[in-house]
């Protein structure tokens, strides 16, 4: 940047945009790349100067510098946590347990629900209390009835990755040990929240408190750490919920829709 003039900066120029974007290719993601374009962008409409790239052209050259990305800046594909990584999970957790009662329901409702564990998880207590009403809460839970008369399991989930406006999930009850309903229930009977509570709250010995997700996977990693069982991420959930239902015949258009996906990025 220092090389370059000061009349040359701004508004940036094809070529200098686009020879920035090559001296940054195979050291940066895509992701990164990406990032520091749309910033730059941002500062050319916030100052009101003109953006005068092709878009084509920018997505061209930054579709070929994301596929020079180092393996370093990529991470590890997460493998699918599979219903009998759960079943084996719910033998060594004490669903008696106020905390561990609250992190299989969470997980076992992440899982049938083809959602987030950060969706039903907090990422942090001060981060709970900034805003509560971002999260969960139990209010948001409902059973409701399909059009068959068959219980359902409807979530409201406030805020979500995709959506500040929020979405809905559902899960079905199930005749298995690994239930959501029945694991969601025995939750509730347990830990009790307030309407106004985290959906996941737990009996803390000082207190009640939201369930967030470091909580979840430290907990999860000392049992499979423990017991040599397969090692379960956050995604993990999401991507086995999806080829739980996909194994069983379920449309692939039927599980889009369950994963609220707006594209086809779960097919890849």
């Amino acid at each position: 940047m220092n090389s370059i003039e000061e009349q040359h900066r701004a508004p940036v120029s094809q070529a200098l945009l686009s020879a920035f974007i090559s001296s940054c290719a195979g050291s940066y993601s895509g992701s990164a790349l990406n990032n520091y374009i749309a910033g730059l962008r941002a500062w050319h409409l916030l100052h009101g100067i003109p953006w005068n790239i092709e878009s084509n052209k920018l997505r061209s050259i930054l579709e070929g510098a994301s596929r020079l990305a180092p393996p370093s800046s990529k991470k590890p594909k997460q493998l699918p946590c599979e219903k009998d990584t759960l079943l084996r999970l719910l033998t060594y957790l004490n669903l008696e347990d106020a905390r561990d009662a609250a992190i299989y329901a969470c997980i076992t409702v992440t899982f049938y629900s083809v959602s987030r564990l950060g969706e039903f998880t907090v990422p942090s207590l001060n981060k709970f209390a900034l805003d509560p009403s971002r999260y969960i809460m139990r209010s948001n839970f409902t059973v409701q009835q399909d059009i068959a008369g068959l219980p359902i399991l409807a979530f409201r989930i406030p805020v979500t990755k995709c959506s500040s406006e929020g979405e809905d999930t559902h899960s079905a009850p199930l005749e298995h040990l690994t239930d959501p309903a029945t694991w969601l229930n025995n939750h509730l009977r347990i830990n009790n929240p307030a309407p106004t509570d985290h959906l996941f709250s737990w009996k803390h010995p000082k207190g009640i408190r939201p369930l967030t997700k470091p909580e979840v996977t430290k907990r999860i990693h000392e049992i499979v750490t423990q017991y040599d069982l397969p090692n379960i991420k956050g995604h993990s959930l999401r991507i086995g919920g999806t080829l739980h239902y996909l194994l069983l015949g379920t449309p692939f258009d039927v599980v889009k829709t369950m994963g609220r996906w707006s594209g086809d990025s779960f097919t890849r």
